[in-house]
């Protein structure tokens, strides 16, 4: 039954972090190099710099999530503490990258509406990585 949760979980996770880095794909649309001056087109937008690591991130984040549902049905058995050690280890990345583009989205691409779905989705995925934390009655 544990098992079938962790897999579950992970699902959701990564098909909400997915859809996070698609939709910031579709914000980029119409950033400017530089916001100031519409003339100057050297370099490239900072929210396009930002979007590519939070999709590194993403990819990261997700395959640490991964390894960390496989850690917890081996520590399944063990104290409440080895669990909850091991929940924060392996979702600390998804956290802080859920809530980097959570930040982006409010500061980048609150004009777009993919933007603001984006940053409604990183703020999702932190809600789920709270509503994952192991009980003790686990």
């Amino acid at each position: 039954m544990a098992a079938g949760r962790n897999t579950l979980s992970l699902a959701a996770i990564a098909s909400v972090m997915g859809a996070c880095a698609l939709l910031f794909f579709f914000a980029l649309e119409g950033a400017t190099e530089n916001p100031t001056d519409l003339s100057d087109t050297q370099g490239i937008p900072a929210v396009t710099m930002y979007t590519v690591m939070l999709i590194i991130l993403t990819a990261a984040s997700v395959a640490l999530t991964g390894l960390g549902c496989l850690f917890q049905t081996l520590l399944r058995r063990r104290a409440f503490k080895w669990r909850l050690g091991g929940y924060v280890l392996a979702n600390v990345l998804l956290f802080l990258t859920s809530l980097l583009g959570a930040l982006v989205a409010a500061i980048y691409t609150y004009d777009t509406i993919p933007g603001v779905l984006g940053g409604l989705l990183f703020v999702f995925a932190l809600v789920l990585v709270l509503i994952g934390v192991p009980r003790k009655s686990e």
